[in-house]
């Protein structure tokens, strides 16, 4: 070959091995580099919104993060067919101009990608599109955490002497037998304050049983507390405070193998005072021997308690169980430390198991509604090393009926709306116990939701948190 011919062979290899490296290249070449083929987009607006087709909305381009936000639109808009013009770079246009931001029924929002072409080249855009609908509910986005929990922990939680506290919005109550006995409320608005001011409660007569005091509850401005009767002829005890400065009166004195012999002998170790706004309801106490009995008592007038019945338990409940009333309902939501959450009546008779929660150790439950949303509270023991002391709060509003939420729950993603780790170790006596408060405005009208979780050895936390307001943005 000569010269000439050589020098044509090597021209070509060059313009071919050019465009192989020009047509590799094209689709990765870097969007913020120089190109013949810039995709950018400055504006964009929505223009066929709005029951009659012709309301523009105008959207907001995050370019850091390739996001379009805009304004919340009328519900009446038909969202099947939404209609987009944008301002882009020269030879530039939107893929589909046209989108279906068609939502399902429970659905407030929806995101899509919208991607921007020049030629080969191209760039995504998340695009979110809100309808302005009313909305309920708690804003998970907005607590205020006051926490004696984790590396935070109170003082007196510290060890196994204290193994129950509740809350009723106002004061927290300690059943501490730290150095003694020493229970004991704490004013929430000093909490918030960071200030730790104790009031002592009276504990004048206050003997028996294995341990003295071990639960308790605050209701309707009253205080109880029961001790831990272990068998034989230890007594069952309820002690009654009706104001934080009233001396205690015992409202219950039983000894089991005599008035009610069918029972365990140990009771005490958890408690669920389930107690209405007029003072009647039931008092249950879980055995300590796994699944062998739930002791449940009668109450009226907040104080005359009587009708001892011991009903069937499960196994799984172990000795650190609640049994929690939901709401003003005759229904109940029953937890403990190896067994499914269930939902039950009053006798602990099983209406519907929540099996998909069995292993999450939810030893403290209740369901409740807030600003027209339903949600259950749970609180994890730990009793095992498999899962951390934590605060759930569930979104289960969807369902005409506790069951129907229950099951759709079930059947969904389980993700919990807010979460807050207490902190501890797994220990042998995970007493976990949970509550809530609503606050109301002027009109009676629910203002602030109040979450509170304790667990032995871990603290507790209180969470405040306030309604969901629609905004435009």
């Amino acid at each position: 070959m000569n010269m000439k011919n050589t020098f044509k062979l090597l021209c070509l290899l060059l313009a071919f091995g050019t465009g192989l490296c020009l047509n590799s290249c094209e689709d990765t070449f870097p969007i913020g580099a120089d190109s013949s083929y810039p995709v950018n987009m400055t504006s964009i607006k929505i223009v066929n919104a709005g029951a009659d087709g012709q309301t523009v909305f105008e959207g907001v381009i995050d370019e850091d993060n390739k996001i379009v936000n805009f304004k919340r639109i009328d519900p009446a808009t038909d969202f099947s067919a939404l209609k987009f013009v944008a301002e882009l770079s020269e030879g530039a246009s939107l893929e589909n101009d046209v989108m279906d931001f068609s939502m399902q029924e429970g659905e407030s929002e929806k995101t899509l990608i919208l991607r921007v072409r020049n030629h080969n080249r191209y760039k995504d855009y998340f695009v979110r599109v809100r309808q302005k609908v009313p909305v309920f509910g708690a804003d998970w986005e907005k607590p205020a955490v006051y926490n004696f929990s984790g590396d935070n922990i109170y003082e007196q939680c510290l060890t196994a002497n204290t193994r129950w506290a509740d809350c009723d919005g106002e004061y927290v109550l300690v059943v501490s037998r730290v150095g003694g006995l020493n229970p004991h409320l704490l004013r929430i608005s000093d909490l918030m304050q960071g200030k730790i001011e104790p009031i002592a409660l009276n504990t004048e007569g206050i003997s028996g049983g294995t341990f003295p005091i071990s639960c308790g509850a605050l209701i309707n401005g009253h205080i109880y507390i029961n001790n831990l009767c272990g068998g034989g002829i230890s007594p069952l005890k309820i002690y009654y405070w009706d104001t934080p400065g009233s001396a205690p009166e015992v409202i219950l004195d039983s000894i089991l193998s005599t008035d009610a012999p069918e029972a365990d002998a140990r009771h005490g170790d958890n408690v669920s005072y389930n107690i209405d706004k007029k003072g009647n309801g039931f008092i249950h106490f879980g055995s300590n021997a796994d699944g062998r009995d739930i002791l449940r008592y009668t109450v009226a007038d907040h104080k005359s308690i009587g009708s001892p019945q011991v009903l069937s338990s499960r196994t799984g409940a172990q000795g650190y169980m609640t049994i929690n009333r939901i709401e003003d309902g005759d229904e109940y939501l029953w937890s403990g430390v190896y067994m499914a959450p269930a939902l039950t009546n009053a006798s602990a008779n099983i209406v519907y198991d929540i099996k998909s929660l069995n292993g999450t150790e939810f030893t403290a439950c209740r369901v409740f509604s807030f600003n027209e949303e339903r949600y259950l509270l749970a609180c994890s023991a730990a009793r095992s090393n498999k899962v951390t002391p934590t605060l759930y709060v569930y979104d289960i509003t969807r369902g005409d009926t506790i069951a129907e939420a229950l099951a759709i729950f079930e059947s969904g993603e389980r993700k919990p709306v807010y979460q807050f780790v207490l902190g501890g170790t797994n220990n042998g006596n995970p007493a976990t116990s949970v509550n809530y408060y609503i606050q109301k405005d002027a009109e009676g009208k629910d203002a602030m939701l109040r979450v509170f979780a304790h667990r032995t050895q871990s603290g507790f936390v209180i969470v405040d948190f306030p309604i969901k307001v629609a905004s435009d943005d």
